[in-house]
């Protein structure tokens, strides 16, 4: 989700400059640093971004910048403070019996506020087509920015789910042993209980066998494999995909946690570690997708 793209344009008046920076979110948020004048065009940036970004914050610079040879600004007149500063000259020079004759036109004009320049010249029609051109071409940019991380970055995902692959097959192949582990602690668990009374071998396999049922991890096995084949799946779709690989990454987790607390020999707690180890690398990387 991470990129940057520069976009520019220019109308009859001005230079207008469009800079974007993407940086990863679980959602879309929006951050303009708009001239004032460009306020009311808001709207319409965020309908362009929302054709380009599905996920991520985002800042928006724009930067408005007049042609040369001409002038955005106006210089506007205060008249009514004007006339109230040589009022109050003139009343000064009354209450101190003196004349005022050194009160000029330059002395008015360089009170506060008399003179000042506006640079809040609304902007015209020709203006606004060129930010919203800008801005596509600022997401356009970016997008090219984000397609190149996205290959780079999908192949260090299949990388991560080929090893965490090779552990679920790693799992397939010590739950023999782990069921055998099981089957002799419940059939001891089950004498020592009923020590002094006589055991049906029948009804003893028939309760070892419903314990291993319980204790089995051939379904978490399935799910763990439908899942990472789901997961291979969504790598090459052309679509975002960010927030179904997050809810796959968690699944497998949830998935590999279960067959942890069933373990009951240190080889399959070994494998189970490296596994969340390459999933949780998995859920990292997934924040950088769309």
């Amino acid at each position: 989700m991470t990129g940057f793209g520069l976009g520019k344009s220019q109308s009859s008046q001005s230079l207008i400059e469009v800079s974007l920076r993407a940086v990863n979110g679980r959602f879309l948020e929006h951050r303009f640093h708009l001239p004032r004048e460009f306020i009311p065009f808001e709207s319409d940036l965020k309908k362009i971004i929302g054709e380009h970004f599905e996920r991520g914050t985002l800042d928006i610079f724009v930067s408005r910048k007049s042609k040369p040879g001409v002038t955005l600004a106006q210089v506007v007149v205060n008249k009514d403070l004007a006339k109230k500063y040589h009022q109050a000259y003139l009343t000064i020079a009354k209450e101190l019996r003196t004349t005022a004759q050194g009160i000029g036109v330059e002395t008015i004009a360089r009170m506060p506020d008399v003179i000042r320049l506006d640079e809040s010249t609304g902007p015209s029609l020709d203006e606004k087509k060129a930010l919203l051109v800008a801005m596509k071409k600022a997401c356009a940019a970016a997008d090219q920015e984000r397609l190149r991380e996205g290959r780079g970055l999908r192949g260090d995902l299949e990388t991560l789910l080929k090893s965490l692959e090779k552990e679920v097959n790693d799992v397939q192949g010590v739950r023999e042993e782990v069921n055998q582990n099981l089957s002799a602690r419940f059939e001891q668990k089950i004498k020592a209980r009923m020590s002094g009374v006589e055991i049906d071998s029948a009804r003893l396999s028939q309760e070892v066998v419903m314990q291993l049922e319980k204790s089995d991890i051939n379904e978490e096995l399935s799910r763990l494999k439908e899942h990472i084949r789901n997961y291979r799946q969504l790598l090459h779709i052309n679509e975002p995909m960010g927030k179904k690989l997050d809810f796959y990454t968690q699944e497998l987790l949830r998935e590999v946690n279960t067959i942890g607390s069933k373990s009951s020999v240190s080889k399959l707690t070994q494998i189970v570690v490296q596994a969340k180890t390459l999933i949780e690398r998995l859920r990292e990387q997934v924040q950088n997708v769309e």
